[in-house]
């Protein structure tokens, strides 16, 4: 992968030059460590910005003036790597070369109002804006229930140990929300550019002076020194007892969180990738022909790893009767992974879907625009890289890499009639 990147005053551009897409991407990277209740003020703030701002009297003037600009297209979220929490701001727009000369400019600046002008004033954000954002947020929190599998995914991350805080609960998090003000948020807003690092990415076909001169006459801020996010490591993991939660639901969710414990960095990079799908990575794993072909007990079941927090999550979705059979074979099959009960085949099919992961990464802008990011924020390596490193794991590394996960936590979510409540 070749860029380049370029320290300004306190802050970072990071440049990828490509001829293969007609439209240039940009992301801003905000950059700090999680705090307890930090999502709850970032998610807030990420629909009050997508509001629009200050220079449109009203909602038809902000998207007319995106039409004219040949409709951008612009995200803002928050996304989280180990112990780091990241407030970005993705933006996507035709190049200059297929509209005309001074769109790259005006688009980029357009962004750029988004972030720093927005619907506020005298130190608080628009009162109706906000309430509407706010309203909004919390009615999702109390409709969490509504989603029963996400809703157990999310119970069984908050009793995980993860961080150096406890995460907040669905009702710690719409208390926040509530008692927060217009100013709170704002204020929250502020820490933006005096707590975080900034990290500005670029993709496409563009002429990097001019470029790099536009992001720097707009940038305002005194932003912290970037450090690289590096994953999550434990120095003791403890199985606890299993927590049962009930649901007016037909179907359960049995959920289990497991953590990597003093891994190696392949084997975290690749190694990890061939365990996690052998056991639980579509119909061909083991948990699906065991849990569910052979023993019909389950609707659904999977597994996914998360690589900067060291941790893989097993779910089946469930009749309750079948909670004890089904949580018997996922830790049977668990337990075969170390006896090295997989075979070449297993093997192969990983490989081949990862090498076809990455033929997807070359053809997609913003994937393109992601792994470029992993590789200057993570230290993840290019896709050349990627290619030889994968290669090498063997059924034996996989062997020992599964001696390194440890069992944490049981959270099931029990689906229960009117009639058992």
């Amino acid at each position: 992968m070749n860029f380049k990147s370029y320290k300004m005053k306190n802050y970072n551009i990071h440049f990828m030059q490509t001829k293969k897409f007609k439209t240039i991407s940009i992301s801003f990277r905000f950059k700090k460590e999680k705090t307890r209740g930090d999502a709850v003020y970032a998610s807030i703030l990420q629909e009050v910005l997508k509001a629009g701002s200050n220079k449109y009297k009203n909602i038809n003037d902000y998207f007319r003036a995106r039409l004219d600009l040949y409709n951008p297209l612009i995200n803002i979220s928050m996304s989280n790597f180990g112990k780091d929490r990241t407030f970005l701001i993705n933006g996507k727009f035709a190049n200059e070369k297929y509209t005309e000369e001074g769109m790259n400019k005006k688009t980029i600046e357009f962004i750029f109002d988004i972030l720093y002008n927005p619907k506020a004033e005298n130190g608080k954000f628009d009162e109706k804006t906000f309430d509407i954002c706010r309203h909004d947020y919390v009615e999702i929190l109390k409709s969490a229930k509504d989603d029963p599998f996400k809703y157990a995914i999310d119970r069984l991350w908050e009793e995980m140990d993860i961080f150096d805080f406890k995460l907040l609960s669905n009702e710690e998090a719409i208390s926040l929300a509530q008692k927060m003000t217009s100013k709170d948020l704002y204020n929250y807003y502020k820490k933006l550019f005096t707590e975080n690092s900034l990290d500005i990415f670029v993709v496409g076909d563009f002429k990097e002076d001019e470029i790099k001169e536009i992001i720097d006459t707009n940038v305002k801020g005194d932003f912290k020194p970037n450090v690289q996010s590096v994953s999550i490591d434990y120095d003791k993991i403890e199985e606890k007892d299993e927590i049962v939660e009930q649901i007016q639901t037909s179907q359960s969710q049995l959920t289990m969180g497991f953590k990597f414990k003093g891994l190696t960095d392949f084997e975290r990079k690749y190694v990890a990738i061939f365990f996690s799908s052998i056991l639980g990575g579509g119909w061909s794993s083991k948990l699906f022909q065991t849990v569910r072909e052979k023993n019909s007990l389950c609707y659904s079941i999977g597994a996914n790893r998360s690589l900067s927090h060291n941790t893989l999550l097993v779910y089946a979705s469930i009749d309750e009767k079948n909670h004890d059979k089904t949580l018997e074979l996922i830790k049977k099959e668990f337990a075969s992974m170390k006896d090295g009960d997989f075979t070449q085949k297993h093997i192969d099919r990983v490989r081949q879907l990862y090498y076809n992961s990455l033929l997807e990464i070359e053809d997609n802008q913003t994937l393109v625009m992601n792994n470029f990011i992993d590789v200057v924020f993570s230290n993840n390596d290019d896709i050349e890289e990627r290619r030889k490193n994968v290669a090498k794991v063997t059924k034996e590394d996989i062997v020992k890499f599964s001696s390194k996960v440890y069992l944490e936590v049981v959270y099931f979510l029990k689906g229960v009639n009117d009639e058992k409540i």
